[in-house]
């Protein structure tokens, strides 16, 4: 199963919630036999429901799993990666810096909430010369490969990856 859930998606559930707060909420009710329609108008409350525009849509902070060794946050985008380690920097929405991950166990990390290119991302392969790392998309492709050492390109782009495998 997958646990990343891209930004469309998250709209979308916020699409199905409001629908469903609609259905809901009732348009009018009827009034009793024994009371008269000035009666029930004032008994009657139909509550709006809120706009798209007007539900705040929460971001998420990045995670990985299984858990990385180590989860650090720079302000500048700046950042080491100690030796035997693929180091993975995203930007944390949540936070307002970026979240470096420190990945040292063999094993296939799965990503969430990972998104943006530019300055959003960014990885540093210090694991042992010659160790590749393969970064996989939502099909389960090889999207690319790092054969350490090496440092990706300041432009990385988090949104076609949802796996890492440092080993």
């Amino acid at each position: 199963m997958q646990v990343r859930r891209k930004l469309v998606g998250l709209v979308a559930g916020v699409g199905l919630v409001i629908g469903g707060l609609l259905a809901t909420v009732p348009a009018q009710a009827a009034a009793p036999a024994d009371r008269s329609p000035s009666d029930t108008a004032s008994a009657v409350t139909v509550v709006p429901a809120a706009a798209p525009a007007e539900v705040g849509v929460r971001a998420s902070a990045p995670t990985i799993s299984p858990a990385a060794e180590r989860v650090r946050y720079v302000t500048d985008g700046t950042y080491s990666c100690p030796s035997g380690r693929l180091c993975a920097r995203v930007w944390d929405p949540t936070q307002g810096k970026y979240k470096v991950f420190d990945l040292y166990r063999c094993n296939t990390y799965s990503l969430s909430y990972w998104s943006g290119g530019g300055d959003g991302g960014g990885f540093k392969n210090s694991q042992t010369d010659g160790t590749v790392a393969r970064f996989y998309n939502s099909s389960g492709g090889v999207a690319h490969s790092s054969t350490a050492p090496d440092i990706a390109p300041s432009w990385w782009n988090w949104d076609p990856i949802w796996k890492i495998k440092n080993c």
